[in-house]
């Protein structure tokens, strides 16, 4: 296994150190969204690290030479690269569904007097554009994969 991945490891680990440090010492409104960050660097780090540890420390090479086989076939089988094609289909059409959904039961609080109008709006123009924009990425991505397969 590659000493990058150790020190990548090593990295995020540093930085969600070093994101939970701020969170504690300063006082700002973004501590909450720091201790977050802290908590997505350090895990995904330690991880990598121990995965790392793991696989270097094998008694037999053969063993580390045999998972990365596997790893590679599992990421390059037709039908697993299918499924995931099609959860990734399935995830974009929930997305457009809930975007419209939640475009709806804004125009509707904000009919009946629920929520503020501004807040309605903001959130009807935020939700609406990425509706458009999650659509025309998908149209244009599906161009360009076509084009180039």
């Amino acid at each position: 296994m590659k000493k990058s991945y150790l020190w990548t490891g090593l990295g995020m680990i540093v930085l969600g150190m070093i994101f939970l440090a701020i969170a504690i010492f300063w006082d700002t409104p973004l501590s909450s969204l720091l201790c977050g960050f802290s908590g997505a660097f350090i895990g995904p780090g330690l991880v990598q690290v121990y995965k790392y540890v793991k696989w270097t420390r094998l008694e037999t090479a053969d063993s580390l030479q045999r998972y990365l086989e596997e790893e590679q076939i599992n990421l390059r089988d037709e039908r697993k690269e299918m499924l995931r094609n099609k959860s990734g289909r399935y995830a974009y059409i929930l997305g457009l569904l809930l975007t419209a959904a939640a475009i709806l039961t804004f125009s509707a609080l904000g009919k009946l007097g629920m929520v503020g109008e501004e807040a309605v709006r903001l959130m009807l123009v935020v939700s609406s554009v990425y509706l458009l924009v999650q659509y025309a990425a998908g149209l244009v991505i599906y161009q360009l994969l076509e084009r180039k397969y």
